[in-house]
């Protein structure tokens, strides 16, 4: 069964197994689907308020955009869940492989790069989604149904955890790759996007005013 079908009970269940996966990474995921979520429905409670209808149409097509863009990343987080335990498990089953000869060793190291590979690639993408969405959240703050504001706090904070854990798992995985030059760009990358995401937060959460 994949992550994402799940109850929400069985998901944390299977957190909180004696399993390795899922863990972080596909946590880190959820939280950004979280995240787009509630922002969404910041949205999706603002269409219908007579403040909003008086709007000019082009600021209501353009906050509808917006809108749709947090809902389409949601779906995107979602398939990350499930992605990054997929990626774990591969990397496991590369670790399994035949080790006895020389060119089982050989084929089992590159394997093992193959698959450390994905595990960066998977939470890269996660870092670099969360922080496309954290910075769209102002335009939405603009307009948005004042009642929802402590939701659109929570999305905040859930996107900045998105990033923040994704971040995480670049950096323990990259101690696995041998292309170091490639390791030095990734923790750069990784680092630029924690600097920025957390002076968004920051800015982002100040407009929060309950």
């Amino acid at each position: 069964m994949k992550l994402v079908d799940m109850t929400v009970k069985e998901f944390i269940d299977a957190l909180a197994s004696n399993s390795a996966a899922p863990g972080g990474g596909s946590v880190s995921a959820f939280a950004g689907a979280n995240g787009c979520g509630l922002v969404a429905m910041a949205g999706e409670l603002t269409f219908g308020k007579k403040k909003f209808k008086g709007l000019d149409e082009d600021v209501k097509k353009n906050f509808k955009d917006q809108i749709d863009f947090f809902k389409e990343n949601k779906g995107k987080f979602l398939n990350y869940i499930d992605e990054d335990t997929d990626a774990f498990n591969g990397l496991m089953d590369a670790f399994r492989m035949p080790k006895e000869k020389e060119e089982d060793r050989s084929n089992r190291s590159l394997e093992i790069q193959k698959a450390t590979m994905e595990t960066i690639r998977v939470p890269m993408e996660v870092c670099h989604l969360a922080i496309e969405s954290l910075r769209k959240v102002s335009d939405v703050m603009t307009y948005a149904n004042k009642n929802t504001i402590s939701d659109q706090g929570v999305g905040v904070m859930m996107l900045h955890t998105a990033i923040e854990g994704s971040a995480m798992n670049v950096l323990i995985n990259l101690s696995g790759l041998k292309d170091q030059t490639l390791a030095k760009e990734y923790r750069q990358t990784v680092e630029d996007i924690k600097v920025e995401a957390n002076a968004l937060r920051e800015t982002l959460l100040g407009k929060v005013v309950l």
